[in-house]
């Protein structure tokens, strides 16, 4: 029987678009015939059918390093799958998912540390990959361009949006618009900010997210901008609470500078709330002409387009439901199967 390895080390750590991707994958993979182990602190959090190998990981770089090339000779897998980095000490068949590079576009949306790490491990993973795989064509371009790897080298597989995202179920109460995305200067909470306080009347504006670079900014902008009632900071919730935080909502507010797919849009679409977007990285392929897009970085233009929403609400949500019916994490896992048994 085949054996895949996959690094489920993001299970439980709330990355947000990571932690989604690989819970995902791993949940409808579940089925499929290979033995397949998912490696990861959090062995509790491995859906049945997957064997869970237990790996602590107080620190990132002996993981990397050491700890994890270890585990990997002992499980001796035909392939194993990584999110961005492949450990050095790892000599065996690897694919290698990479979201965006973000780190590359906007050398402000993380720590000096961080960036030097993906600065460095990225492309030399993707180049040592026997298989690179993204979830949009704009990634699979910026691969192309960024670090010259061969077109054939890369599969495209578009994410999925789960079911509890749908317009059935309990739905917050109020009328807000949600902006669903860590605090950080990639995610432009300030200009949300901004073009809430350009407009007039109820609307209010529900943050989640965890803090990340930029909290205390954002804290400030909401003072100086005489918001400290229209906006709520709720931090990261659960997926019951953000399901019905989607539903409640008057819109989605995603003015995010870079976007190497964009999964909180489908989702928002999928439970029935239209979307206004920043038209940034991956954000116009996956959304279509089901959203309102708006130049990035400009408070008046998102103002405009919340306003546009808000009046065109009924066929922005029929034309989201369409579109997020198109992606399915069933369909996500089925092509990443492809690419195993293409390598195995």
């Amino acid at each position: 029987m085949t054996r895949i390895a996959i690094d489920a080390d993001v299970l439980g750590r709330r990355r947000t678009g990571d932690e989604t991707y690989i819970a995902s994958l791993l949940r409808e993979l579940a089925g499929a015939p290979e033995e397949i182990f998912a490696v990861t602190r959090r062995p509790d959090l491995v859906p049945s059918g997957i064997e869970p190998s237990e790996l602590p990981a107080r620190n990132q770089i002996v993981r990397m390093t050491l700890s994890f090339p270890r585990l990997l000779r002992r499980l001796n897998p035909d392939l194993a799958h990584f999110l961005y980095a492949i450990p050095p000490g790892y000599r065996g068949r690897a694919v290698v998912t990479v979201h965006d590079l973000s780190f590359e576009h906007l050398p402000d949306v993380m720590g000096f540390k961080d960036r030097l790490l993906f600065r460095t491990q990225v492309p030399r993973s993707v180049r040592r990959a026997d298989r690179v795989l993204t979830g949009s064509e704009l990634t699979k371009r910026d691969l192309i361009e960024r670090y010259g790897i061969a077109e054939e080298r890369i599969a495209v597989t578009p994410y999925g949006v789960d079911s509890i995202y749908s317009p059935e179920g309990p739905r917050h109460d109020g009328h807000y618009a949600l902006f669903v995305g860590a605090i950080q200067p990639r995610k432009d909470p300030l200009t949300a900010l901004e073009a809430l306080a350009m407009i007039n009347g109820d609307l209010r504006l529900i943050v989640v997210g965890q803090e990340k670079l930029g909290g205390e900014r954002v804290r400030e902008t909401i003072g100086r901008l005489g918001l400290e009632e229209r906006v709520e900071l709720a931090g990261h919730v659960e997926r019951d609470q953000l399901a019905a935080l989607y539903r409640g909502a008057a819109l989605l507010v995603a003015p995010s500078r870079y976007e190497g797919f964009g999964l909180t849009v489908l989702e928002a679409m999928a439970s029935g709330t239209p979307v206004v977007a920043a038209r940034a990285g991956a954000i116009p392929e996956v959304a279509g002409d089901a959203a309102v897009l708006v130049e990035p970085g400009d408070p008046v233009a998102l103002a405009g387009g919340i306003e546009r929403a808000l009046a065109d609400r009924e066929r922005l949500v029929a034309a989201g439901l369409e579109r997020a019916a198109r992606y399915s994490w069933a369909e996500t896992a089925r092509q990443t199967l492809d690419v195993y048994r293409e390598l195995t």
